[in-house]
């Protein structure tokens, strides 16, 4: 992992997802938003939040830690609240940063999550045979893993249907395969299918399933879950 400092105004944009936080002891705060306007001094984002959360506002001197993702990269900075909006538009205004630091991740996190999804597989001759249900296993930024009762072949497309990811809703898209790993389960065989998304979003849904994914994150170890190391989208003999 690599950092490096650039100017705001080459990263930050509106409608740009953004993740606010603090490390104050005595103010806690973990929200999620959208920046909607951003003008010579401040960033207005809009907040993703309960009424009584948005109107408990920080202190002007709680240093708020903000993240914002594009092209597989965090981008960090450090800012403070300014000024909120009435009640019914949700809007907060922070001190917009003059530098933010990438942080350039070479592989994304992958959290694990159980949702049912919908999966067409490689026919005979290329094709893709009609959807069928399965089960995610986990999903990171740039890829997931899902069960499947029969071994598919590396390097061949799929397409996926995931309805109900937090903070992003349904991904559907194609993807290709890069691992197919057989588990023994009691019933037998089945096999754990890891596919790469890698290229197949654009910026912006990108941006949303890293949100996503930083969020199940946090929710992961909050309950005291130790986040197992897993990789389902590289190939094995990239190790």
């Amino acid at each position: 992992m690599t950092t490096e400092t650039m100017p705001a105004s080459d990263v930050l944009h509106e409608e740009q997802f953004i993740h606010i936080t603090t490390n104050n002891e005595d103010y806690r705060l973990d929200l999620h938003g959208v920046i909607t306007e951003i003008s010579l001094r401040y960033l207005a984002i809009h907040i993703d939040c309960a009424p009584d959360v948005f109107l408990d506002v920080p202190a002007a001197d709680i240093p708020l830690d903000c993240a914002v993702t594009g092209n597989g990269c965090v981008y960090r900075f450090t800012t403070s609240f300014r000024s909120s909006s009435v009640l019914e538009d949700m809007t907060w205004c922070l001190e917009k940063p003059a530098d933010v630091n990438r942080v350039q991740m070479r592989h994304f996190v992958r959290v694990p999550i159980a949702l049912p999804m919908l999966v067409k597989l490689p026919g005979r001759y290329g094709n893709l045979r009609n959807a069928t249900i399965t089960t995610l296993v986990d999903l990171s930024g740039g890829g997931l893993c899902f069960a499947c009762n029969e071994e598919v072949p590396l390097q061949s497309r799929v397409a996926i249907a995931i309805p109900g990811v937090p903070l992003y809703g349904t991904l559907k898209t194609d993807a290709l395969v890069e691992r197919c790993t057989p588990i023994e389960v009691p019933s037998g065989t089945i096999y754990h299918v890891g596919v790469s998304l890698e290229g197949r979003l654009t910026p912006r849904e990108q941006d949303k399933l890293v949100q996503s994914v930083f969020f199940l994150q946090r929710d992961y170890l909050r309950k005291g879950l130790r986040m197992p190391n897993l990789d389902h989208t590289h190939p094995a003999n990239d190790n």
